[in-house]
């Protein structure tokens, strides 16, 4: 519908793309992978599996992308009008970048960008015209993680920091930004392809608190008002890139 969701699909394009190679690059490393093991034990290796859990002391840079189902939000005025705002299922996009600090635990910096089109909204005026909710997550997350055999571990986490957000309609017309305290939580799979590159599922569950969307004019279409939002609620299936330093 506009050029901000273009380019969080091309991103996600992008993505499902370079796991092609990742695959190859993993068939012809098969040594490579039988030859690796953790340090710290008598033999040289951990029990049950190579390289599935990050050592500590490594920098990953990580990729998702996926599909975010958007819950319904309340916009409420300043005069006591309300409107239920829905929304189609939309797109979210992630970079991370993060430390294995121990074996197990990991905190990562994110930043990310979500679209969710509007399904119906009388005060967004979607009768008329196309629009969407623009969020732009910036975290904090600590990540657990646990080897399951000898390629696949799982992990979980939470986060928390903030996300800026805006509707954009698809004349490129915006409300102003506004910020809202945000908290996040994670859980998911990953496959070790080899030493460097994970590939992964994901999922992630995204919440603020309310927020002020700006002025405008109240239901009877001359009264002048300003506009409150009950907080965002996006829940997203990744695919997840990781690649390790």
């Amino acid at each position: 519908m506009n050029v901000t969701k273009n380019r969080i699909l091309a991103g996600v394009i992008t993505l499902a793309m370079a796991i092609g190679p990742m695959w190859l690059q993993a068939q012809t490393s098969t040594a490579t992978v039988a030859d690796y093991r953790y340090p710290g034990s008598s033999d040289g290796a951990a029990a049950g599996h190579d390289y599935a859990l990050p050592l500590g002391g490594k920098l990953y840079l990580g990729f998702d992308g996926g599909v975010a189902l958007e819950q319904s939000v309340t916009l409420n005025d300043s005069v006591g009008d309300s409107d239920r705002v829905t929304f189609d299922s939309g797109a979210r996009l992630d970079l991370q970048l993060g430390y294995n600090f121990v074996t197990n635990w990991a905190a990562e910096f994110e930043l990310g960008l979500i679209i969710s089109p509007v399904k119906y909204s009388y005060t967004l005026g979607t009768d008329y015209m196309g629009v969407d909710l623009v969020q732009m997550p910036l975290m904090v997350n600590v990540i657990y993680s646990r080897p399951l055999g000898r390629h696949f571990s799982v992990y979980a986490g939470g986060g928390v920091v903030g996300v800026f957000s805006y509707y954009e309609d698809e004349y490129g017309d915006t409300t102003p930004s506004a910020s809202a305290f945000a908290y996040q939580g994670l859980a998911g799979v990953k496959f070790a392809l080899n030493k460097k590159w994970d590939l992964g599922v994901g999922y992630k569950f995204l919440g603020t608190t309310e927020y002020d969307v700006g002025s405008g004019v109240a239901y009877d279409g001359a009264t002048p008002t300003e506009y409150k939002s009950s907080g965002n609620a996006v829940h997203s299936i990744l695919l997840t890139l990781t690649c390790k330093f």
